[in-house]
């Protein structure tokens, strides 16, 4: 992802220590672009003490006057630039030190313009770390001034670029900026905090993009289905730049009573359609205690085309909704052949592929034609895993959503719990 970070402190506030924890975080294996120009002795062996110890963690290069070569190289990658301070410095010495401001932070200026397209066009997440000069007195002689004159540009063009940026002091990092970029669409349940609908949605909807219409199993007990109910919605999204996707009910087993369950799931898609409804979301459910791997290719047929068949009629009469089909008890792939042929979008639920232990790299090929995923942590608990626990951190995943732009709800089920998912996912974007 295209992402630039900003870290500020003054010397020895921990700013690099900061900058290489949060590129690591990032990546695996992170480049490391080192500016310094070692000129005597001791800085000679400071550089050699950083080099032994950053060689087993990043891929450094060496460049002390001209970032844009070394970036353009790159691709979809994590750097850290550490540091912009001595980038500066080996910039101005080089220079004419007749030459007038003006006309050096004009070089400057198209210098680091330069930095941003490249970043931009590579798709790099780049960390620079910069010397914060506001707090030093005025420098006595006009070189030093021209550089703190400088350094505080630079500093102020970074945080203009910049997604986030922080100050480091004492080795504790503040938030100067952080934009919300989540690539996806950010989703949560309709039953979040205790209450039904109404409430859960006038709770959430100024932060969020859309909201779960979670349906209970009996349509008839259902509050949605309220004249009242129904009006409220569609008053509250005219308000609000959010849509509503609609989980229906859990178990449709469409092969067992195929009318039955047609039938209803025909009159919820046409009471709810007057509301903007993102999408329609099934589970591909299997036959009572059956197991996805046990079974054999007559029967997974079998149990395909019931599925076709259902959403073909749904589609006869709707043919305008997006109708997105969840896995439940089953790989991603075992999706396929429904959705291929149904013309419908996969609804990915990362939680229950976790817990089941399958193969998350089926997710990334499918990404194009997904319209939900679905995403809760797991915790095993007295040897048991329990589901719609709070998102952890994992790289992976999470380099898989950089790339998806539907909608992503957190499947949690406690404010608190959300809140701690979010938090990971935010910190992260």
């Amino acid at each position: 992802m295209k992402k630039i970070t900003l870290v500020l402190g003054g010397i020895r506030s921990g700013k690099s220590h900061f900058a290489e924890q949060k590129a690591l975080y990032y990546a695996k294996r992170p480049v490391y672009i080192a500016t310094a120009v070692p000129f005597d002795d001791e800085t000679r062996e400071r550089v050699a003490l950083h080099r032994e110890r950053r060689r087993d963690q990043f891929d450094v290069f060496e460049e002390p006057s001209d970032l844009v070569p070394v970036l353009a190289k790159l691709q979809d990658q994590t750097v850290l630039v550490d540091c912009m301070t001595l980038n500066l410095s080996n910039r101005l010495l080089a220079k004419d030190e007749d030459a007038p401001l003006p006309r050096l932070i004009a070089g400057d200026d198209l210098y680091l313009e330069r930095i941003r397209r490249t970043i931009e066009q590579n798709r790099l997440n780049v960390i620079f770390v910069s010397n914060e000069v506001g707090f030093a007195p005025v420098a006595a002689n006009r070189l030093g001034r021209y550089f703190q004159d400088l350094q505080g540009r630079w500093n102020r063009l970074l945080a203009s670029f910049a997604d986030e940026v922080y100050m480091i002091q004492a080795g504790i990092p503040a938030i100067l900026k952080k934009e919300k970029r989540l690539p996806f669409k950010l989703s949560a349940p309709s039953y979040l905090y205790p209450g039904g609908y109404i409430e859960n949605i006038t709770r959430t909807m100024e932060t969020l993009d859309d909201i779960q219409l979670l349906l209970f199993d009996s349509v008839d007990d259902d509050p949605l289905f309220r004249e009242g109910t129904l009006s409220t919605l569609r008053y509250l999204q005219q308000g609000a730049d959010i849509t509503y996707s609609v989980h229906m009910p859990v178990a449709p087993r469409v092969f067992e009573d195929f009318e039955a369950r047609l039938a209803s799931s025909l009159s919820i898609i046409g009471t709810l359609k007057q509301l903007d409804i993102s999408s329609f979301t099934f589970h591909y459910d299997l036959p009572h205690q059956a197991v996805w791997e046990e079974l054999n290719l007559e029967a997974i047929q079998s149990i395909d085309e019931a599925y076709i068949g259902f959403f073909s009629a749904i589609r006869d009469q709707f043919p305008d909704i997006d109708i997105s089909l969840e896995n439940t008890a089953t790989p991603i792939s075992a999706l396929d052949n429904v959705v291929n042929q149904s013309d419908i979008s996969y609804c990915i639920d990362i939680g229950h592929l976790i817990i089941q232990r399958r193969h998350l790299d089926e997710i990334l090929p499918r990404l194009r034609r997904t319209s939900v995923i679905h995403y809760h942590g797991t915790q095993t608990v007295e040897g048991n895993p329990r589901d719609h626990q709070p998102i952890q951190f994992d790289r992976a995943i999470f380099q898989l959503l950089e790339n998806y732009h539907g909608i992503l709800t957190i499947e949690n089920y406690h404010p608190t719990l959300f809140n701690q998912s979010r938090a990971q996912l935010e910190r992260y974007f």
